[in-house]
């Protein structure tokens, strides 16, 4: 199951470093809730109902995009997604309604699903044609941790841009879009043998599904704990800014704060590999797992700027999981439909957050957030440590 070498792969980590970050360069990110409220008027139900909505849209083409990726190359996923991505982000610093937020959003969302599992895959394959497989956690840890510095450098000169007018951040958005663009078309294509095989898509398509969620214990585990630790993060980014805006943090701070929070997630990204390492997978992630209830117990239950520290759980989570997971699920998928396997994780993801976050939503606004925040420590840790049960016993025992 080789590939076929390409003399360019070399510089693919490299520009998949380059490219995470760019993608990772969100200056409207710090303060987008708080634009929704104030200059679209949304309500944090109808904020939640927009990104189920784009949830949704990464669903319906999370998987079959990830198959496309494996059949055409993940090159031209990335371009294609990187292309979706510079479109939606102009469209958005011209939104004035709701229904043109929903167009920018289904645009993102779209680019997204092209790029989930494709970035990866090239990742992996790319030091795999190289003899350096065994490299990937440092690789994959070094492109989170510099998504992660670039979403906080971001996050800082956004925040401070919002005070000096609301859509410089949108806007400051498109040459960065177009940026990771250049980097992904900058890479070296690296395919498989299995792909020049013709297959039977559709039924192909069936049987990858069926052998990762049901006959490969160890995948089905993975993918079950990465969508249970990755929801409980997902909901604290959406909740984590009108709960500042209640403890009168003002929003100047905002930027600054989304920065540190993120400085911290690639720091904590730089060093999983060490951590797990040291500790063990399983202890590690049994940590990420009692993390999200602690922190969301901590936010719901403070009532002053200083809880906003247990934001850093999530980040912690955020940083431990994603490379530890991500290496696993690499490790277990069949070579040819690497891409295909993540697409499928992203997939089950973005389901659940579109059927969770509506109702969420919902209940803040009719309940209010701290109790919200209470009933999500319980809820997010007990479905953690559930997945975390499956995965201990899946890795426990031979597939």
């Amino acid at each position: 199951m080789g590939s076929l070498v390409n003399p360019n792969s070399a510089r693919n980590p490299t520009l998949l470093v380059l490219a995470g970050a760019l993608r990772a360069a969100l200056f409207p990110i710090p303060v987008i809730t708080i634009f929704w409220k104030e200059e679209i008027g949304m309500s944090l139900g109808d904020i939640l109902l927009l990104q189920a909505i784009f949830a949704v849209t990464t669903v319906l083409l999370e998987f079959p995009s990830g198959h496309l990726a494996d059949r055409l190359g993940y090159r031209v996923a990335l371009i294609i997604g990187a292309l979706c991505s510079s479109v939606g982000w102009i469209a958005y610093a011209m939104v004035t309604t709701f229904g043109v937020m929903i167009f920018a959003e289904i645009i993102l969302a779209i680019g997204l699903a092209f790029t989930s599992g494709a970035d990866s895959a090239l990742l992996f394959v790319s030091l795999e044609e190289k003899d350096r497989a065994s490299n990937y956690l440092r690789w994959e840890g070094r492109v989170r941790a510099a998504s992660q510095v670039s979403e906080a450098v971001s996050s800082g000169i956004g925040g401070w841009l919002y005070s000096l007018g609301a859509r410089l951040p949108l806007w400051l958005q498109v040459p960065a879009a177009l940026a990771g663009l250049g980097a992904v078309a900058a890479t070296a294509e690296i395919r498989s043998s299995e792909t020049t095989k013709r297959l039977e898509h559709l039924a192909h398509a069936w049987h990858i599904v069926r052998y990762a969620l049901v006959h490969h214990a160890r995948l089905r585990s993975a993918m079950m704990l990465s969508v249970a630790l990755g929801i409980c993060t997902y909901v604290a980014i959406w909740l984590i800014q009108p709960w500042m805006q209640k403890q009168s943090i003002p929003i100047a701070w905002f930027g600054p704060l989304w920065a540190f929070a993120h400085l911290w997630l690639a720091g904590v990204s730089l060093v999983s590999a060490r951590i797990s390492q040291a500790f063990g997978v399983r202890q590690t992630l049994l940590v990420c797992c009692l993390l999200t209830g602690i922190s969301y117990l901590g936010l719901g239950l403070s009532n002053t700027a200083v809880g906003a520290v247990f934001y850093l759980g999530f980040m912690t989570i955020r940083g431990l999981q994603g490379p530890l997971l991500a290496g696993m699920l690499q490790n277990d998928a069949p070579a040819e439909d690497r891409a295909s396997v993540l697409s499928l994780n992203a997939l089950v993801f973005r389901l659940t957050a579109a059927v969770a976050l509506p109702p969420i939503g919902a209940l803040a606004d009719l309940w209010g957030l701290e109790a919200v925040l209470q009933i999500l420590a319980v809820a997010t840790a007990g479905f953690a440590l559930a997945a975390w049960g499956m995965f201990t016993q899946a890795h426990a025992t031979a597939t």
